[in-house]
């Protein structure tokens, strides 16, 4: 039996694909944050960069 997905849940090759600010070359990606982010790192210069998936969370009032 397969296990099911959410719909709101993505797999690596269905998250958006980054170049390297720097260096030009496709960055990794990989999920972190409970899912809620698409942390990428480039694997010639190890420039970093996150990635909310979805909308952004209203502004927290203090």
């Amino acid at each position: 039996m397969r296990p099911t997905m959410s719909t709101t849940s993505a797999i690596p090759t269905e998250l958006p694909d980054r170049l390297c600010t720097w260096c030009k070359v496709p960055m990794k990606k990989r999920l972190v944050g409970g899912q809620q982010f698409v942390h990428y790192t480039c694997p010639k210069c190890v420039f970093q960069h996150t990635t909310r998936l979805g909308p952004a969370l209203p502004p927290v009032k203090h």
